[in-house]
């Protein structure tokens, strides 16, 4: 029988599925045998694409995929920031509106079929992008790379959580993407298009940009106004810390 202390910092308290622990952030568990950090970490709930190291009393660094022994006390830090290389994404099925965000903002970003869980992994993995999403199961497959959960409910703050934790707040490249596929939008004379303009938008707009992937047809219009604010709300709400 092993006996371990483990502590969780801000980051990685409110994941916890024992509520009596959140109070201190502190576990003590006991163990019919040897297992690694990472798993001792899952059982407590938290994914261990969540936890970005650990260090023991001694302040020595631990692995997550150490094995831990007994009467360890390890100290976990959450992931606040992290690199996201070309900054790459699949979103889950249950998270369209972010997946669609993330286009607008630039990032590529593929949305989920109706996979299994094992091949979604696979699949993030395979296409070395990095999966979002809310399920806990999911994210603790071993087959899986670089992973976010996601905690929040609404979209746009979906969105600033991901802008925040891959640092990508000044990095965005609006109007590139198109929303609805993720392919790029390129400039297209009004000429090619004139059959799909409405004429009062052809009559005092020349500028229009076409999808590559769906071929739908984007233009500045008044929906701007709106969407461009909320755009911004968001980045702002990403460049304060989590």
């Amino acid at each position: 029988m092993l006996t371990i202390t483990i502590e969780f910092d801000r980051l990685l308290v409110p994941l916890m599925t024992r509520r009596d622990a959140r109070d201190t952030g502190v576990v003590v568990r006991r163990l019919a045998g040897t297992t690694t950090l990472a798993d001792a970490i899952e059982a407590v709930g938290i994914p261990r694409v969540e936890a970005s190291g650990a260090v023991d009393a001694d302040g020595r660094p631990r692995g997550l995929g150490e094995r831990v022994t007994d009467g360890d006390h390890l100290r976990v830090a959450g992931v606040a920031t992290a690199d996201p290389g070309p900054a790459r994404f699949l979103g889950d099925r249950h998270l369209g509106a972010l997946v669609r965000l993330l286009r607008l903002f630039g990032f590529d970003t593929a949305a989920a079929a109706r996979e299994a869980e094992a091949d979604l992994a696979r699949r993030a993995r395979d296409e070395d992008r990095i999966l979002l999403s809310r399920n806990r199961a999911l994210l603790k497959r071993r087959e899986l790379g670089s992973a976010m959960l996601v905690r929040e409910d609404d979209p746009d703050a979906q969105a600033a959580a991901v802008l925040r934790r891959y640092g990508l707040a000044d990095r965005c490249r609006l109007g590139h993407l198109c929303p609805a596929c993720g392919a790029a939008v390129r400039a297209v004379a009004k000429t090619a298009v004139a059959d799909r303009i409405p004429p009062r938008t052809a009559a005092w707009l020349d500028d229009y940009r076409l999808c590559a992937g769906c071929g739908r047809l984007y233009w500045d219009g008044t929906h701007l106004d709106r969407l461009g604010p909320r755009l911004e709300a968001i980045r702002a709400a990403a460049r304060r810390p989590a």
